[in-house]
């Protein structure tokens, strides 16, 4: 009898070892989701900035090349009125 309550001591003990183990992983997953979520925001955020940095790059290159064909246009008329 006393090996039968030596095994269902050991068992208990696992039991008991495996149900912490079993919470502290899912405190450390509910703890990776919160990181997860958290950086899916971030990562919105930056797209965000990112398309508004692009698209004002973008202007800026129009602008550029619109003031070269102006500046082109304008030295051309200039040359030929003359």
């Amino acid at each position: 009898m006393t090996a039968s309550a030596d095994r269902l001591d050991r068992i208990e003990a696992l039991v008991e070892k495996n149900s912490q183990a079993i919470e502290k992983n899912s405190q450390a997953i509910e703890k990776n989701s919160q990181a997860i979520e958290k950086l899916t925001e971030e990562t919105k955020e930056l797209n965000i900035r990112f398309a508004a940095y692009q698209q004002a790059s973008q202007w800026v290159v129009n602008l550029a090349f619109g003031l070269l064909a102006t500046a082109t246009i304008t030295t051309i008329v200039t040359a030929v009125l003359r």
